[in-house]
């Protein structure tokens, strides 16, 4: 109270048992209850309506809890509860019981003012209360619940920073913004700092204000009030690149800039957004060269130089290799009865042994070999007179049989059975 404050404590062994609160942290708004740490101890018996509560409205955060026990049956409010903007707590490897709590009463409650809270180690009986975007770090898991980490995808879809058209100054999923800077592309494998990233080299014309490098459209992730984004830069000039963003007040705030050492520095921030209107760049008031950018929604460290795909959509900026295999043809007891084999790519040479007068009437009708529904594989040929027949199994276009000439091909798309369909044909 009164302006003061209770910081760097360290308390050991401490034991409660049947109190109304077992250990209560509050800090008025011109006060702090900061870092401080308990050791060990802990809270059994009853009469408890909560073992460890932290408010604010002033500073009460980065206290520490380690090795211990919160256990009464039952407590009228909760075990631990948390709240205030500015108020968090780090629980390290503590045992949270609560044996006679009903089932849909959570056993930690943070208010969704709070974040930043830390929290591992077991939890037993019921669940935890939480917005866990907000809360990443909260690792407690459960029959009744888990906690959550961001998706490690990269929403920078061209972090290779492929596709550079200087004619037009545009550079695929970037906006730069500003014409006081000449852009260069460096594909020269000594200068990557990661395998197949290009590296952009800027050099500052020292007019009109920061040059801006900023994602041309970025998803919008509702569900996450973090985002975590940077860039690799080199530079020798001091400060001559920042990270930046609209901060969830409103306020644009930047990360630490470039030291100007010569070396590589990663430059990136993660911070609480403004969702009315995100916004996020790179500004940028002197030479550099830079590589591997990275965004991700959520509080996690950045993983520059992976451009991971996702199974609910992807854009690719550089080459997508197939996977290619060679087929042979099927026993003699059954000629028409082809096989291509599953999880070996998605083109596959036919080879005739030397006899292409052969037909193809099924493919992969044993349920063991069929590809998923939307599998699409290519057929190649090298040599001419082999015959892919219409029929119920194999539906092709106008019903036209197909018959192989000299390095031709046909893609067909699995229906999930033992069915495909053509989707087109090189003859």
């Amino acid at each position: 109270k009164n302006s003061a404050g209770i910081a760097f404590g360290n308390y050991q062994n401490v034991r409660i048992r049947h109190a109304k609160q077992g250990i209560s942290l509050q800090a008025e708004e011109s006060s702090f209850v900061n870092s401080n740490s308990f050791l060990a101890g802990g809270m059994s018996g009853g009469g408890f309506e909560v073992g460890v509560i932290a408010q604010g409205p002033g500073a009460c955060n980065d206290n520490k809890f380690y090795g211990m026990f919160i256990e009464p049956p039952d407590t009228t409010l909760t075990h631990v509860y948390v709240s205030g903007a500015k108020t968090n707590v780090k629980f390290h490897d503590v045992r949270l019981e609560a044996t006679s709590k009903s089932l849909d009463k959570p056993i930690v409650i943070i208010d969704d003012s709070s974040y930043g809270n830390v929290m591992n180690g077991l939890l037993g009986h019921t669940h935890v209360q939480a917005n866990l975007n907000r809360n990443p770090d909260i690792d407690l898991m459960s029959a009744k619940s888990v906690g959550i980490d961001p998706a490690p995808k990269n929403l920078y879809w061209n972090s290779a920073f492929k596709g550079y058209n200087a004619d037009d100054r545009m550079m695929p999923g970037f906006s730069l913004v500003g014409t006081n800077a000449a852009i260069t592309i460096l594909e020269d494998g000594d200068e990557m700092l990661f395998p197949d990233h290009n590296v952009i080299d800027v050099d500052y014309l020292n007019y009109g204000g920061a040059f801006k490098l900023m994602a041309d459209n970025t998803p919008k992730a509702p569900a996450h009030d973090f985002v975590t984004f940077g860039v690799y830069a080199r530079s020798s000039v001091p400060s001559s690149i920042s990270a930046a963003m609209r901060y969830e007040s409103g306020n644009i705030i930047a990360s630490a800039s470039h030291s100007g050492s010569g070396d590589w520095e990663f430059i990136g921030m993660s911070a609480l957004y403004d969702k009315s209107a995100p916004y996020f760049y790179f500004s940028i008031t002197g030479d550099v060269q830079l590589t591997a950018p990275t965004f991700i929604y959520g509080k996690a460290p950045a993983i520059p130089g992976a451009s991971l795909m996702s199974s609910s959509g992807a854009r690719m900026s550089g080459t997508l290799t197939m996977g290619v295999t060679t087929v042979y043809p099927p026993p003699d007891a059954t000629p028409y009865y082809w096989t291509i084999p599953k999880n070996s790519g998605n083109i596959f040479l036919i080879d005739t042994q030397g006899n292409p007068s052969r037909s193809i009437i099924r493919l992969n009708h044993r349920t063991a070999d069929r590809f998923a529904r939307g599998t699409l594989a290519t057929l190649m040929f090298e040599e001419a007179g082999t015959r892919v027949k219409h029929n119920a199994y194999i539906k092709l276009k106008n019903n036209a049989d197909f018959v192989s000439g000299p390095n031709t091909s046909i893609t067909l798309m699995a229906g999930g059975s033992a069915s495909w369909v053509e989707v087109s044909r090189n003859e």
